[in-house]
């Protein structure tokens, strides 16, 4: 299941990459966006924030989108570590969306692609995503029907599945 993943994230990225390497941050957000619930005027108002927001642009490349596309697997076990930082009121930066993402997936992934993920979802631009700026959009976009995840019928497994990862790292 993982190299038909691979695939269609292959084929998403190279649509928007035409036989570059890279990939620019606008064009990461417009894949972010494209199976979101978003009207077409919700995805322009976020894609011109980012446009406001990213002014050196870096591009992002295959091995980053497909750690990013993998990490979108982990997303139920990434919104129970959300949902803790927000239970406790803490705001989650940057850093501790990475150590997030890395407890979950043993992976980090590149700094400029998380600034591009708080940029597009940072509504209120306060530096921190909140579980509704991020994780509802994300799940949403998993609904695409391509998606292979590990299935833990209780949230108990689903955190405990987490801090396994997190032991293993």
């Amino acid at each position: 299941m993982e190299n038909l993943q691979t695939e269609v994230l292959e084929l998403e990225f190279n649509e928007f990459s035409k036989g570059m390497l890279t990939i620019t941050e606008e064009e990461f957000a417009r894949i972010l966006l494209r199976y979101t619930i978003f009207s077409s005027d919700d995805q322009e108002q976020h894609l011109e924030r980012l446009r406001h927001r990213i002014l050196d642009s870096k591009g992002i490349s295959f091995e980053e989108f497909k750690k990013f596309g993998l990490f979108l697997n982990s997303l139920e076990d990434f919104a129970i570590a959300m949902k803790m930082y927000s239970y406790a009121n803490q705001p989650v930066s940057q850093d501790v969306f990475n150590r997030a993402v890395k407890a979950c997936t043993g992976q980090s992934l590149d700094k400029a692609l998380v600034n591009v993920v708080f940029q597009l979802f940072d509504n209120d631009g306060d530096g921190h995503l909140s579980h509704g700026e991020f994780i509802s959009v994300m799940k949403n976009r998993l609904h695409r029907g391509f998606r292979s995840q590990k299935v833990h019928p209780t949230k108990w497994g689903s955190f405990k599945s987490c801090v396994t990862n997190e032991m293993r790292a």
